[in-house]
């Protein structure tokens, strides 16, 4: 798809609006329940009789509370993108927790929110406003990504975070996650738990004290990390609430709660005593639900008998706290009817402000009325998605589901636990209303709009569909001889061109072999217990196991699924077990659907292992999960027995894959020394195919040698969906008001790499460079992706831009 810039350039001057100018102070409580709350319904009191959230309960007293405010998930880096974007998660496939790098890449997860997106943080700032952010961050940052982007990248132009971001930050002291960030740049200031929040909230006075005596106006977030577990809380108040509970987490909780009460009045106290309450629109919202694996939840009725808390999509997990206070705009009233979404926080931000929104995706609804004192229903359905990436953990609740007026359908992305009910009266979704035939008719155009939606933001399953010229063809893909001249590698290990990588160029062959090298994914065995040896890759007997898999870049495992699901295929493999201790000696090589499967048989779609038995010799077992197959269980069962210990041993298995996941029709043939000797059926998940090597604790030494991948047949014309490209902003230069710096934005779908190219008549197209290098934009995981570039000299004054999708 082609679009032009040219006339996008005199609207990209940007200056303040000449009307009254709100200020923005938003407040996320991390972990908080429905029902925690005094103005939500909690009964808990202090000693002295008084309710356990007084500033909050003002603050809603004093402005608008909803009791039907919603996140967008019930987790915490997925709400925090939806509130700072007004877009869905899964779009930037952010749907779970950002952990570490493995972790992220195994859930499918981006490492860190695209900043390039457009936020409501850059919208201000470039607007006029000025920006900050004080608090948990935790959308790129921290544990191993020590190279994310920081909060300047996204409109913040001030900020303190803390152990999950980048930048200025609090960390805690003896504690883990804080010990693996402190090696990033940025001031550090090491402090006890239960002083996160009062720093942040310094830091956030501060900056609106700043602000005000400078005469401008002032965009901030302060997200608590507080009421996260682990709870803490002032030396000397842990019984501060033992009249309630004995409960040590219960106690600890509530006392934080108490405390955080009292820094968010410290906040609001700030902007009254600055005379600035009726410019300032204050937002608090709870980012999900609370966690269902702690007493207190249970104890204090933390989620107000609602059902489920974080990690569900059940009302627990997703309906929160939601109060906003304007005097003179925002009614003080409690809004019963209208169901608000942080996802309409940026739309209804710009909206007061008078700002207009670069063109962007946004998900939400403005709601500049509601707040205003409208209590008219929702326009926009609303939509939720948790878990159904693998290696997400699940809660209890389906994987989506979509809020239509009052009703409320779930189900997950198989078909599966499909669910239904009238929240205006049952809240509590205890009443299963889906097998009610009156309601046969709204079920399913709610469950078409549901999977529709799922098929767009998930999947990305927008644009035309397009068969690519060059896909893969039948032939060899890869071939590992393993030869060296002399035999041997020079030393163990897995560094680029030593160990098992020493002379890949001349041992790799095949149509994937350009770039390969092996990698351990499993470093529990020592790496230089892996070498070349006799011409065959040796693992020495060392304890701990070992795996390790082939990579294109040299720090994460090849994916192969783009030539294999859906073909068939066959790989070849001489193996060789000189072990003498029965009890230890297993070696395996196996393909997943995951880049990595859990320990042992468990998630290993389907695996050749040699194993030496009692007597001295060698069975062969086949290996698969138990939700790969029909039957029950794990299977690890001998397919070949009473073979020569220390004799190489020729393996051949060729599979007929299926890319239909709802049944078991893969078909696999298992060839041991040119024999037949076993086959049948399993079904993979998903479209991933990685090849795991692995042994078991001490077993050594072991030998591959002569791996061969070998695609037979190609049974799927792979395609792709044209990218739907949109420019959403043109920076002028200074003098001249040409274009300089221009954002572009396009649906794609995981996996999907885009060349740009640029032309200024439609003819002659031209590919956008760094350097001298044609730009490569790939997205590995998400279905929206973001890019600014450098306008090339000789196309300030306008031009078009044009996507190539590359096989």
């Amino acid at each position: 798809m082609k679009l032009t810039f040219k006339t996008l350039i005199i609207s990209a001057l940007l200056i303040l609006p000449a009307s009254a100018v709100p200020n923005y102070l938003f407040i996320f409580i991390d972990d908080i329940g429905w029902g925690d709350l005094s103005c939500y319904g909690s009964t808990v009191k202090d000693k002295n009789g008084n309710p356990i959230t007084p500033n909050l309960d003002a603050l809603a007293a004093s402005g608008t509370r909803f009791t039907q405010g919603y996140v967008v998930s019930p987790i915490c880096s997925p709400s925090r993108v939806g509130v700072l974007t007004g877009s869905m998660p899964a779009r930037h496939a952010i749907n779970s927790f950002l952990d570490n790098k493995a972790a992220n890449q195994n859930r499918g997860l981006n490492d860190w929110l695209q900043p390039d997106v457009v936020t409501s943080a850059r919208i201000f700032r470039d607007h006029g406003w000025t920006t900050g952010q004080f608090g948990k961050w935790h959308m790129g940052g921290g544990r191993d990504v020590n190279n994310a982007p920081y909060p300047q990248d996204y409109g913040f132009q001030k900020s303190l975070v803390a152990f999950e971001g980048m930048g200025d930050r609090v960390l805690y002291r003896n504690y883990g996650l804080s010990d693996a960030n402190a090696d990033v740049p940025g001031e550090i200031t090491w402090a006890e738990w239960e002083e996160g929040a009062d720093l942040h909230t310094d830091a956030a006075i501060e900056f609106i004290t700043d602000a005000v005596s400078e005469g401008k106006p002032f965009y901030v977030h302060v997200p608590y990390n507080d009421t996260h577990t682990p709870f803490n809380t002032d030396p000397g108040k842990e019984n501060d609430f033992d009249h309630i509970s004995s409960d040590t987490q219960t106690k600890l909780f509530l006392s934080e709660l108490n405390e955080l009460d009292k820094e968010i009045g410290r906040l609001i106290n700030t902007v009254d005593s600055l005379g600035i309450a009726e410019e300032t629109l204050i937002v608090v919202v709870g980012d999900n639900g609370p966690p269902m694996d702690n007493s207190a939840t249970s104890i204090v009725n933390r989620a107000g008998g609602l059902r489920g808390g974080k990690r569900d999509i059940y009302e627990g997990g997703v309906r929160e706290p939601f109060i906003i206070r304007m005097p003179g705009t925002v009614p003080a009233q409690v809004n019963t009817t209208t169901a608000v979404s942080t996802l309409d926080l940026l739309p209804t931000y710009c909206a007061l402000a008078n700002v207009d929104i670069p063109p962007t995706t946004l998900d939400g609804e403005n709601m500049l009325d509601v707040f205003k004192g409208s209590t008219r229903v929702r326009k926009r359905d609303l939509f939720w998605e948790f878990a159904s990436n693998p290696g997400i953990t699940k809660g209890r609740s389906p994987q989506l589901a979509i809020r239509r007026g009052d009703m409320k359908f779930l189900r997950d992305t198989n078909g599966n636990n499909r669910e239904f009910y009238d929240l205006s009266n049952d809240a509590a979704e205890s009443n299963h209303l889906v097998n009610d035939a009156s309601q046969a008719g709204l079920i399913d155009e709610m469950e078409t709009a549901l999977m529709r939606w799922y098929q767009e933001v998930y999947l990305g399953e927008v644009g035309e569909v397009v068969e690519l010229s060059d896909g893969a063809t039948a032939g060899l893909l890869l071939a590992d001889s393993y030869d060296l001249p002399s035999g041997n590698s020079t030393t163990g290990g897995f560094a680029a061109g030593q160990g098992v990588n020493e002379g890949l160029e001349e041992r790799l062959s095949g149509s994937m072999a350009a770039g390969l090298s092996y990698i351990h994914t499993n470093n529990a065995k020592p790496a230089l217990a892996h070498s070349i040896v006799d011409n065959a890759l040796e693992i020495a007997s060392a304890a701990n196991a070992t795996a390790f898999q082939f990579s294109a870049d040299g720090s994460t495992p090849l994916d192969f699924g783009k030539e294999l699901a859906g073909n068939q295929y066959e790989w070849r493999l001489v193996h060789e077990l000189n072990d003498t201790d029965p009890a230890s000696a297993r070696t395996t090589l196996s393909i997943s659907d995951s880049a990595d499967p859990a320990g042992g048989v468990g998630g290993v779609d389907l695996g050749i292992q040699l194993d030496l038995v009692a007597g001295n010799t060698i069975s062969v077992f086949k290996r698969i999960d138990a939700a790969s197959h029909t039957g029950t269980g794990d299977i690890n069962a001998a397919i070949a027995t009473g073979l020569p210990a220390g004799e190489p041993v020729d393996i051949r298995v060729v599979i007929d894959d299926s890319n239909d996941y709802s049944v078991y029709q893969t078909g696999y043939q298992i060839y041991i020394n040119d024999a037949l000797v076993d086959s049948g059926e399993i079904a993979f998940a998903n479209d991933s195919r990685y090849f795991i090597f692995d042994t078991a604790p001490n077993t050594g030494p072991a030998r591959y040698d002569d791996f061969a991948l070998q695609l037979n047949e190609v049974r799927v014309v792979p395609t792709t969906r044209v990218p739907v490209v949109k420019l959403s902003q043109v920076t002028p230069t200074a003098i001249t008001g040409e274009a300089e710096r221009i954002r572009l934005y396009w649906t794609t779908q995981p996996g999907q790499v885009v060349r740009p190219e640029i032309s200024a008549n439609l003819s002659d197209w031209v590919p956008l460079t760094e350097g001298e290098e044609p730009v490569e934009v790939a997205t590995e995981f998400g279905t929206i992706r973001w890019y600014e570039l450098q306008v090339p000299e000789g196309y300030e004054k306008g031009g078009f831009i044009r996507l190539q999708v590359v096989p």
